[in-house]
């Protein structure tokens, strides 16, 4: 264990040391577009820069952790080294749609009963998946060392460049924290008139407290590109006519019944239906979001990540 403490601590000060503004600087002057995949995807890799999404939505039943598992998925298939952090406190569930057992979470960590490690679960196609449990009530009495040591020993122990957050339904105070603590936020709604009219309150309260000035939109469960189109087009005119707040279409995922067999699977649908029509669906907005020049405009060093931790959930 003291071999594995100080080869963790060698490669967090070496991380520390060599990570700074200007690898993204150096990725945008490039003019190539086949240089600059390449180049981004170097950056990423060696100055450990990572991008976090905070998957959330106006209400239960529409699909949010489904879409964050099939999305990890899709994400680790185009190449990305993912984190999924199950932060429904108190309702995670990730676990069941892949199949795992959580056998510690981060209260368990905090209480200093295991170690980083041991939060840490394998999952489908090498994502790896962290159950936030309880453990979240708590982020707000640790002193800043500690948070910085969590926030630092996560990222650096799998090397991650993606870090996806499914919180839990609704706005809550520790939603609101991964809100702002994340560079990007993925609104899940379905075309159903209560869920556009809860995703339209989560809007309203980002657009409120200022916490974003733009919000991905996936439309879940839809019968009809249509009726996706139609759902999006309701909320970004209503945003534009009351908010503050622009909404990025990045698509729509189809109401498929073999997303329902593969959750009774305990499967992820992108696995257990490849050829399914949702899997399509996740696949193409897994594509869209991680277009490497949207993917590397707002994203952080471990350095620039802990300094964000700290400000959002410090005292």
């Amino acid at each position: 264990m003291t071999d594995q403490a100080e080869s963790l601590r060698k490669r967090m000060m070496e991380s520390k040391s060599s990570k700074d503004d200007s690898a993204i600087a150096s990725i945008m002057e490039l003019t190539s577009p086949r240089e600059e995949k390449m180049k981004a995807q170097d950056s990423l890799e060696k100055n450990g820069l990572v991008k976090i999404y905070a998957v959330v939505s106006g209400k239960g039943g529409v699909g949010k952790t489904n879409v964050s598992v099939n999305l990890s998925i899709a994400m680790a298939k185009l190449g990305k080294k993912v984190l999924l952090m199950d932060a429904d406190i108190g309702m995670t569930n990730a676990d069941i749609i892949m199949g795992i057992h959580y056998e510690n979470d981060l209260f368990d960590y905090l209480e200093g009963r295991v170690d980083i490690e041991e939060i840490i679960y394998e999952g489908p196609m090498g994502i790896k998946v962290v159950s936030g449990g309880a453990g979240l009530l708590e982020m707000n009495v640790l002193d800043k060392d500690a948070q910085e040591r969590l926030i630092r020993e996560l990222i650096v122990l799998g090397g991650f460049d993606v870090m996806v957050i499914d919180n839990g339904a609704g706005i809550t105070k520790e939603t609101l924290s991964f809100i702002t603590f994340a560079h990007e936020v993925i609104l899940v709604t379905t075309p159903e008139p209560t869920a556009i009219t809860a995703a339209y309150r989560v809007l309203k309260t980002i657009s409120y407290y200022e916490l974003k000035s733009e919000v991905k939109l996936i439309v879940n469960k839809v019968s009809s590109s249509d009726a996706g189109k139609e759902t999006f087009e309701k909320l970004d005119t209503t945003c534009k006519a009351f908010l503050d707040v622009s909404l990025e279409n990045c698509g729509y995922i189809f109401d498929d019944s073999r997303v329902e067999k593969a959750i009774m699977k305990q499967e992820p649908v992108i696995l257990s239906y490849p050829n399914a029509l949702s899997s399509g669906n996740i696949h193409t907005i897994a594509g869209i979001i991680l277009e490497e020049k949207v993917f590397i405009n707002n994203i952080s060093t471990i350095k620039q990540l802990g300094n964000r931790f700290m400000k959002i959930f410090g005292t």
